[in-house]
């Protein structure tokens, strides 16, 4: 039976209190780690945390810059003209599916 190896980090930020997040690895994981002791590894897993969340909202902030652009090309093409709400234009659009 595999024993799991549990390492404790403690993240640190001026702006917040310190918290604790447990990560599990397999054991030969954590052996590879041990021959490598100059690697502050809580410092990687951090840095690893921060560059993921960072790239999330990147891509978050490209989908709504791209939909923000597809939105007002749909509005300067006349899409919602005619003095009519939004109600009554989906309301069109569903009575031409059926």
């Amino acid at each position: 039976m595999d024993k799991k190896i549990y390492i404790h980090t403690s993240i640190t930020s001026i702006t917040m209190n310190n918290t604790i997040i447990s990560v599990r690895i397999d054991k030969h994981i954590r052996e590879k780690m041990r021959t490598h002791e100059e690697v502050n590894w809580s410092a990687v897993l951090r840095r690893a945390i921060i560059e993921n969340l960072e790239s999330r909202e990147r891509v978050n902030f490209e989908k709504r810059k791209k939909a923000f652009a597809m939105m007002d090309k749909l509005r300067k093409e006349g899409a919602f003209d005619g003095g009519r709400n939004s109600t009554e234009i989906i309301r069109e659009w569903r009575n031409k599916r059926h």
